[in-house]
């Protein structure tokens, strides 16, 4: 292993030299010039010399010639190496032979020659010199520096010509910044971004280019003190002269030197204003087609809720006729039981049957509600309701809908009152709870929560520990018909449902779900005492929920009821209804036979039942052109369609008026007549 100094006054070459020296086993010490290197030279007498030839103070010229004149013999002969970049051979030639040196070595060559060259150097062993005079060596130092600045001009002419070909026709406008921050150099392209001449834009005028809050910023990135050279970039919009706007992007890049200071930094701006102006007709074209889509989804949905509605009431009218005829069916039946024409046997036996019948009736009649709530066209009566105590009422119907092995935990707050329908409410929560359950099949916690929205809204949080929604499921929750339980009988009606409910009582319902983290509805309502909110009228008074004692012909005899339903099998039923209830009936099927049979009745009508729905004359057009003739007579709206009772916002067209629900029975019918005719 030999010792080799290695001379440069670059550390980045001498680490370079270092590395590969000593891969080869070689011991390295490094001299930063040549004063350094003679003093190491002589004190730790190195095997090899490899120095460079460019360097400040004591070049490498000039430290062979004075190593060659040291009084230490054993330094004075050691072998030197000249490793450059800056001498061309031709011009080191002359001091390398004169002066012992054993070999010239470009750094653009392959390193092995530099390694080579080390060994041979070993090989040959200290070198035999013949002093010389001095002058002879300034001849020669001068003449080969001379050579080697006229190439370094040369080349630099060369350089700085191609930088200013390359800077004036470059498409960004570029800025050169000294250490403290200024300007030195502005491109013409600058000048044309910004609009101002380039003598403004030297020294500090260049911050022109960024806002005025980032100026700070970006000279701490440019002075010596910045911990790191990292490139940062802006993007501004600035007013050139005449008020015209520009959008900017600008990186600055700190520029460090051979020491690893920072020397200054490169200023590169590019005026984006198209660009910008592009993003921005672009982003206007997608928020216009996300528009369009949300408007056609609402369209759609919309055509969907209103035909869902009318398909409601077109089953209503069915389901109303099937029901009562199987309610006077089942009444003829016991009726003949009890006068002994029908045996028991087969009385109970066609009782039976008929139940089953009625059973499935029922079971329509809950399709045809939540077909009519998904389409916010239910008949409702909307209450000022305290959820607190709503819930507490609640609270046990509730945990029989989640099951045995889920537990609910209600936790009351402080909530304002709201205005819905307490029917539909609790309607919504059995929907919420049944989700929740069929979530949690091995079992869970589902935790019913009241409270107030910071904007002042009532809400009713259900969150649930079950699986969870993966975010396609959850994107289509609330969409009609769609229902992940396979194989199940659910119509995929349930969220769509408590999403028409809330919808029709003015509030919105939102869901937070994901895979393995359970899942939360939220429900806002309108607060009843909050001044932001419109407290709904109820949509109607509808018969008592107890159906009212039965009522003694005799008491009822004098009345008239005039039905009118375009329905003919509903209006039949209805009409057996109220006749058994013992009050004179006229039918109509429609508005005006109505009024005609009405002109035609020389006596007093006492009650109007009227449907709502029905082609032509509409029934709220009918009771009003019946009121201003009649207008001592009690109206009584049928429907099982709210769609021409309430207004989009879910206010009643008819406040005060008594509307009873299709399907009804004659007990409902006979306590609404009871109600109307005696309140």
């Amino acid at each position: 292993m030999a010792t080799v100094l290695v001379v440069d006054d670059v550390a980045a070459n001498r680490e370079l030299m270092a590395m590969l020296l000593g891969y080869r086993g070689h011991e390295v010490i490094e001299a930063c010039d040549g004063a350094d290197a003679l003093a190491l030279a002589q004190s730790r007498h190195p095997d090899v010399v490899v120095s460079d030839v460019l360097m400040p103070g004591i070049d490498g010229l000039e430290l062979v010639h004075r190593l060659r004149s040291a009084p230490d013999e054993q330094a004075a002969h050691a072998p030197v190496i000249f490793y450059t970049a800056n001498y061309l051979e031709p011009e080191t030639r002359p001091i390398a032979e004169a002066w012992g040196v054993s070999q010239v070595v470009l750094r653009s060559a392959d390193p092995r020659e530099l390694l080579d060259a080390v060994d041979v150097a070993l090989r040959n062993g200290p070198v035999e010199i013949t002093p010389r005079p001095a002058d002879e060596f300034a001849t020669v130092h001068a003449r080969a520096i001379n050579a080697t600045l006229v190439e370094k001009v040369r080349a630099l002419r060369h350089t700085e010509g191609r930088f200013e070909a390359m800077a004036a026709s470059s498409p960004v406008g570029i800025v050169l910044l000294d250490a403290h921050g200024d300007a030195t150099y502005v491109n013409p392209r600058l000048t044309e971004i910004v609009g101002e001449p380039a003598e403004r834009l030297l020294g500090r005028g260049w911050l022109t280019c960024l806002d005025p809050e980032t100026h700070d910023e970006a000279l701490a990135v440019v002075h010596a003190g910045a911990a790191e050279a990292v490139e940062h970039r802006y993007r501004n919009r600035i007013t050139r002269p005449g008020d015209d706007a520009r959008w900017l992007r600008v990186h600055l890049r700190p520029i460090r030197d051979a020491e690893a200071e920072l020397s200054g930094a490169v200023v590169m701006v590019d005026d984006i204003t198209d660009v910008v102006a592009a993003e921005e007709r672009a982003g206007w074209e997608v928020r216009q087609r996300q528009a369009e889509a949300r408007r056609r989804d609402a369209e759609r949905l919309d055509s969907l809720r209103r035909m869902a509605g009318g398909m409601a009431h077109d089953f209503n009218n069915l389901l109303g006729a099937m029901l009562g005829f199987l309610t006077l069916a089942i009444e003829q039946i016991t009726e003949e039981m009890q006068a002994g024409r029908i045996g028991s046997t087969t009385g109970d036996a066609l009782l039976d049957d008929l139940a089953q019948v009625t059973k499935g009736g029922e079971r329509a009649t809950k399709l045809t509600e939540q077909l009519l709530a998904f389409g916010r066209r239910e008949i409702s009566q909307p209450e000022l309701v305290d959820l607190d105590a709503f819930l507490a009422e609640a609270a046990p119907a509730l945990a029989e809908a989640a099951g045995r092995n889920i537990k609910l935990d209600v936790r009351p707050g402080e909530v304002p009152a709201v205005r819905i329908d307490p029917r539909l409410l609790e309607r919504l929560l059995h929907i919420v709870i049944a989700n929740a359950r069929d979530a949690m099949p091995d079992g869970g916690t589902i935790t019913v929560t009241n409270g107030r929205s910071p904007h002042g809204q009532a809400t009713i949080c259900v969150a649930d520990n079950g699986r969870g929604m993966s975010p396609e499921v959850l994107a289509r929750a609330f969409e009609p018909f769609y229902s992940t339980k396979a194989g199940s009988r659910t119509a995929g009606l349930g969220l769509a449902t408590a999403q028409g409910v809330v919808s029709q009582a003015g509030g919105d319902i939102t869901l937070d779900s994901a895979v393995g983290r359970g899942t939360q509805v939220l429900i806002r309502l309108p607060a009843a005492e909050s001044p932001d909110a419109r407290p709904r009228e109820p949509a109607a008074s509808t018969a008592p929920a107890v159906p009212a004692p039965p009522v003694p012909p005799a008491a009822n005899g004098d009345l008239t009821v005039l039905l009118v339903d375009d329905e003919k099998d509903l209006r039949e039923v209805t009409a057996r209804f109220i006749a058994k209830a013992g009050y004179r009936v006229l039918t109509a099927a429609g508005g005006a036979e109505a009024l005609q049979a009405a002109e035609q009745h020389t006596g007093p009508i006492h009650c109007l039942v009227t449907d709502v729905v029905m082609p032509g004359m509409d029934g709220r057009q009918l009771a009003h052109r019946f009121l201003s003739d009649r207008p001592d007579t009690k109206v009584i709206f049928i429907s099982g369609y709210a769609e021409a009772l309430i207004d989009d916002e879910g206010r009643s067209l008819e406040p005060g008026r008594m509307i009873l629900a299709k399907p009804f029975s004659s007990a409902d019918l006979t306590g609404a007549l009871k109600a109307a005719l005696t309140g």
